[in-house]
């Protein structure tokens, strides 16, 4: 009976102190989390169009999308809260991963030498991204009454590799003259951050 209880004892040691036992890591989101990504910031400042910069543009945008998902009760993660800091790729899909959000959602804006151009894209790189971009470009196309450009495979490294899926809004075109009117004498920014929170709430639903 004694030896009987050794064995045991050895046994059970054994499984509680080899490594090939212990569980291994895994990617297991917040529920409703969203990681928001204002792009560019600080020395990077995007395309800049008369007095707008898209760094600014972006997180007005993203701030805007955070106060509504909160509103409704999604956790928020933010890569950037202002506009001085710089960040590369590999600082913005590690703090999404880090934080195991659900989705990650980077707000960009286009921009073109001809001020006529404009129309919304999504651009993913996974495969488990393209719902996520189909469903953001359509929600900001419609909601914006601009052309739907739809969406285009991207090598970027904030989209390879995030954990979750992934997509960049490119709203619109920051360079079109309707749409720096509309900035900057209406609610246009608020159209684009509703338009977004709609998009991860039907994706996250």
């Amino acid at each position: 009976m004694r030896k009987l209880f050794f064995i045991l004892s050895c046994v059970i040691t054994l499984l509680l102190v080899t490594p090939v036992f212990a569980a291994k890591p895994s990617h297991q989101p917040t529920v409703k989390s969203v990681c928001i990504d204002p792009g560019h910031g600080g020395s990077d400042p995007g395309a800049v169009y008369q007095d707008l910069t898209e760094k600014a543009v972006n997180l007005d945008v993203a701030n805007l999308l955070k106060s509504q998902l909160e509103t409704y009760g999604y956790v928020v993660f933010m890569t950037r809260n202002d506009n001085n800091t710089t960040l590369s790729n590999a600082d913005r899909y590690n703090f999404c991963n880090n934080k195991k959000a659900s989705i990650l959602v980077s707000i960009h804006h286009n921009a073109s030498s001809n001020s006529s151009v404009d129309y919304s894209q999504a651009l993913y790189m996974k495969k488990s991204d393209v719902q996520l971009a189909q469903t953001v470009v359509n929600s900001v196309a419609g909601s914006l009454g601009i052309t739907n450009n739809g969406i285009s495979r991207y090598a970027s490294g904030v989209l390879l590799k995030a954990n979750m899926p992934a997509t960049i809004s490119e709203g619109f075109f920051l360079t079109n003259t309707n749409e720096y009117n509309t900035i900057t004498s209406g609610n246009r920014l608020q159209q684009e951050a509703t338009a977004l929170y709609n998009a991860v709430s039907t994706f996250l639903n």
